[in-house]
């Protein structure tokens, strides 16, 4: 690796000649020869057979080289032919040949263009992962490079130093964090790369992320110990690196994210000696605060003036809701938002709570006689209610089961890498698990969940496979309950007696008589009327429900409009109301688990004198460029409508106005068959309510299947009769589909 004198202290990678040579494109080469007799050009286009003709004939063979010393395996490793590759080193190839200007050697050509296949062949073939080529990087330099997450999780597993430096001293990490990656960064820090560790300059990864302005990558450096005082050889810390590079905003905002004040201290958090565990207490805190913003509310709205109460309640429900956003200071970094936390189940319980508060002391004693089966009826649905809330919030969803070694994760990733399956649907590099069907990664759960529905705030749980059956039933009760309280409230308000001095009252806005109806007990409409509310949302998440139910579809797999089959992603108009923003990649429920470059702003290449630089062109693949250098930015409508339900149901409605391109997801559905038999999958399994399932266990076409371990579609099975029609009942696969919704 070179560096330019100008930049001497600079992470720069200078490209070579031979970077040129070796990526372009192979129609700009005018052949000396022949196509059929020049075995250089064969070896690009993959002709196996071709080559073959030639090594018989004598004139050359699996070794030759040309005169920069590339070989036919360079080529065909470039190109990603895989049985070429095998061929060549069938036939004696040097895995370890260096050629070309960059000196490099097949494997090296394979990463450049991410061929991690060729790259594990090449590997398992005996090549030298440490081998470097001109500029002294390695493997793991050229995979942290390319930002491509599954190749780096790749060399991991074949015990390849993580810490290992190049020619300067500057380590993957290093690399990871100046080129932009979070993804990238969190692997290597979790695999156990020394945060710490300097390169020639004296400088950290912590200051290679300040020069590239990533948020993403400051906030993990940070989170993982970086030491926020380092100072390079020339006594810069990553505070004045901030200053030099215009990054001072993303510093500053890492910082605050990770408990620090600007100076880099740790915020004085005014309960740590009473408080030991910080992220239960938040989660305590934030589950019951709910509870008493209603009651405020309530009261205040019901005992004064509506002129005067309603700027009232408005102004104490701001106080509480900006102290609570206060707090949220001191919290975990994955909790800085209010959104993120058990806020909204919180909501929904402290609602449950006072509803029930109120129909025992108030409602119940005037209406029981009056109305004793209606009564039994609320009680026994509000209990449910309740049961069931509470089964989905506490039940496991059904957890992927991780790895106990590495060892199991390389067994693993051997098998993907032989059967062609090593990809973001098929391996989660978060939890380093082969992904089930139907399952994904949770980012709020940090977990991968068997045939996931979706993250449900307001039961502050995943729901799956295993609760997934808790989860309807809990918003069916749910509905009938609400319906049932106002049937109570309507027969509790006629019974009241009328209020003495009805003549004294003085209404604004209503009619005499509802005014009079108001205050008799205006606690309790008001609680029923904030109640009712509830209703939109409940009764959004019922009719999204029961019709997935029917086509055995998720949550997930309508928003991503089965795309895990082949569909299209959904359409700009869909995007745009489900996720507040026409770009389809917006309305991915689960982004690519991929080196991204997180929020920068990128600073000036005229850096200041003493202070890192940007490096020179051709680092990054044409593939790995993202426009603006910055991520896609979730608005409040995009959030507020997943937390809300609103996404699903209006996903569903416009998918039900175009109903060719649904018939034609419909039929790619390889999981429906048909209506009756997927309600009677979801509503008849035999586990009992009350009892916890098998993790991932379910049934599928009236057979028990297990979602942890589902890897290849289930077969479409019908009960046919055999010997004649008597007896003999088997189950046999068939190719027809059945009728669907």
């Amino acid at each position: 690796m070179s560096s330019t004198p100008a930049a001497g202290d600079a992470l720069t990678r200078t490209p070579s000649a031979g970077d040129q040579h070796e990526l372009k494109d192979m129609a700009a080469q005018q052949p000396s020869l022949p196509v059929e007799e020049d075995v250089m050009q064969l070896a690009r286009l993959g002709e196996i057979r071709a080559i073959q003709k030639l090594f018989d004939t004598g004139k050359y063979d699996a070794t030759y080289r040309d005169e920069q010393g590339i070989t036919p395996l360079h080529w065909a490793a470039i190109n990603n032919h895989h049985a070429l590759c095998h061929f060549l080193i069938t036939s004696g190839a040097d895995v370890n040949a260096r050629g070309g200007d960059a000196v490099a050697t097949p494997v090296l050509w394979a990463a450049k263009r991410c061929n991690y296949y060729i790259v594990a062949l090449l590997l398992s073939r005996g090549a030298d992962p440490l081998l470097t080529d001109d500029q002294g990087f390695n493997l793991l330099h050229s995979a942290t490079l390319d930002g491509n997450v599954f190749q780096l999780v790749l060399l991991l597993h074949q015990d390849i130093p993580v810490d290992i430096p190049d020619a300067q001293g500057h380590t993957a990490l290093m690399w990871a964090a100046y080129k932009g990656f979070p993804a990238v960064v969190e692997v290597l820090v979790r695999w156990g790369a020394n945060v710490y560790a300097r390169d020639d300059q004296g400088f950290t990864a912590l200051h290679w992320a300040l020069v590239k302005g990533s948020l993403g990558c400051i906030q993990k450096l940070i989170e993982y110990g970086s030491d926020r005082f380092a100072e390079n050889n020339e006594g810069k810390t990553p505070a004045i690196t901030a200053q030099d590079m215009n990054s001072v905003r993303q510093w500053h905002k890492a910082l605050s994210d990770s408990g620090y004040n600007p100076d880099g201290s740790a915020k004085y958090f005014p309960l740590q000696s009473i408080i030991k565990d910080r992220r239960s207490f938040f989660n305590k805190f934030f589950f019951v605060w709910p509870f008493l913003m209603i009651i405020v509310g309530l009261y205040i709205l019901s005992h004064a003036v509506v002129y005067v109460a309603i700027p009232l309640a408005l102004g104490a429900l701001y106080i509480l809701q900006w102290s609570a956003q206060q707090l949220l200071r001191w919290a975990p970094s994955d909790m800085k938002h209010i959104h993120k936390t058990p806020y909204l189940s919180g909501v929904f319980a402290g609602t449950l709570f006072w509803v029930g508060v109120r129909y025992i002391t108030h409602v119940l004693p005037w209406t029981f006689t009056s109305n004793p089966f209606t009564n039994i009826f609320f009680v026994i649905f509000f209990t449910a209610t309740t049961y069931f809330y509470l089964l989905t919030m506490f039940t496991d969803p059904g957890y992927i089961p991780k790895s106990s070694s590495r060892a199991q994760q390389k067994a693993i990733i051997d098998e993907l890498i032989t059967t062609r399956k090593f990809d973001e649907q098929n391996f989660c590099v978060h939890c380093m698990v082969r992904r089930p069907l139907r399952s994904k990664h949770c980012k709020r759960c940090n977990r991968c969940l068997a045939k996931q529905d979706h993250h449900c705030p307001w039961v502050d749980n995943c729901v799956a496979n295993n609760n997934h059956r808790h989860f309807v039933l809990y918003i069916l009760f749910m509905e009938v309950g609400i319906i049932l309280f106002d049937r109570i409230i309507l027969s509790y308000l006629s019974l009241l007696p009328p209020i003495s001095n009805s003549e004294s009252l003085q209404c604004t806005f209503l009619a005499p008589s509802l005014c009079e109806t108001l205050h008799k007990d205006p606690f309790t409409i008001l609680l029923t009327i904030w109640t009712t509310i509830q209703l939109v949302w409940v009764s959004m998440l019922v009719i999204v429900q029961l019709l997935q139910i029917a086509r055995a579809q998720t949550t997930f797999e309508a928003m991503r409009s089965h795309n895990h089959f082949g569909a299209p992603t959904p359409d700009p108009l869909t995007s745009f109301v489900t996720t507040g923003s026409t770009s389809p990649d917006a309305a991915q429920l689960d982004p690519l688990s991929s080196a991204e470059p997180s929020a920068s702003s990128a600073p000036s290449a005229n850096a200041p004198n003493g202070a890192p630089r940007p490096g020179g062109p051709g680092q990054q693949p044409p593939g790995q460029q993202r426009r603006g250098g910055g991520h896609n930015h979730v608005g409040c409508l995009a959030q507020w409508t997943r937390l809300l339900g609103l996404d699903t149901f209006m996903a569903t409605a416009l998918h039900g106005s175009n109903a060719p391109a649904v018939l034609a997801q419909r039929r790619e559905n390889p999981y429906t068959r048909g209506c009756l038999t997927n309600c009677s999958d979801f509503w008849c399994d035999g586990v009992p309510l009350w009892r916890n399932r098998e993790n991932g266990d379910a049934v599928l076409g009236r057979e028990r299947i297990n979602w942890t371990r589902v890897y290849d579609v289930p077969p479409r099975m019908t009960m046919r009769r055999r010997n004649g029609g008597a007896g003999g009942g088997g189950y046999e696969a068939v190719a027809g589909d059945e009728d669907e919704v």
